[in-house]
């Protein structure tokens, strides 16, 4: 096979992991969607959704993140992890939360920041100890990590600001090592792109989707 063959299957299966991941088995499936039915601050945002889309999910490789959502509006985790460990649950409902966003809305910071911000609020409904926060002692990273402090910082800062978008990009880094949070334009792409450009900083408007386009 080509070279050029073999990066254009390597691209596919990027786009849509669908083409190469081991989907969930159903009566695994089947437990999650029983659990996340049973609380009910998720009935309208995740359980609904799910349902109505019939969103599966997959495990396939992921790439500086836990988990992640599909262009077929289906969500993947890391291969080995357990479904119903509550913060791969807390993840599931992340991506739920992506899927209802338009694409270009999860491409950006806005995006992520309301994705991790719900992912929070409606973690202590799932979590080992009923009521415990996400990065508490014990709780989604195990004993070893505790991110609490910089969850709550998360918690405080307004989706609508510019100037807490860029702290969000920190601080997730700072959860999260590695991620690429960096590499998303503030707003969704076309109002990022108008910001620059009405302010005549033409580099800087193309820099955002190039920046997109090349970050890894």
């Amino acid at each position: 096979m080509s070279t050029f063959k073999i990066e254009g299957k390597k691209m596919l299966d990027g786009i849509f992991p669908e083409r190469k991941w081991e989907e969930l088995k159903s009566e695994i499936y089947d437990e999650v969607f029983q659990k996340l039915s049973e609380i009910e601050q998720l009935s309208s945002e995740v359980v609904a959704y799910m349902k109505e889309k019939s969103v599966r999910i997959g495990f396939h490789k992921q790439y500086k993140s836990g988990g992640g959502w599909t262009f077929l509006r289906n969500i993947t985790l890391s291969p080995g992890d357990d479904p119903l460990n509550p913060y791969v649950l807390s993840l599931i409902i992340h991506e739920t939360f992506h899927l209802k966003q338009t694409i270009w809305t999860r491409l950006s910071m806005q995006g992520e920041l309301r994705a991790w911000q719900y992912q929070m609020r409606t973690y202590p409904h799932i979590s080992r100890n009923k009521g415990a926060e996400i990065g508490s002692s014990g709780e989604a990273y195990g004993e070893s990590r505790v991110t609490k402090e910089h969850w709550d910082e998360l918690s405080s800062l307004s989706p609508d600001s510019r100037e807490d978008l860029e702290k969000a990009q920190e601080i997730m880094t700072k959860i999260s090592p590695g991620y690429r949070s960096g590499c998303l334009p503030l707003y969704p792409m076309g109002k990022e792109f108008k910001y620059f450009w009405g302010r005549k900083e033409y580099v800087a408007a193309f820099g955002v989707i190039w920046k997109l386009i090349t970050c890894r």
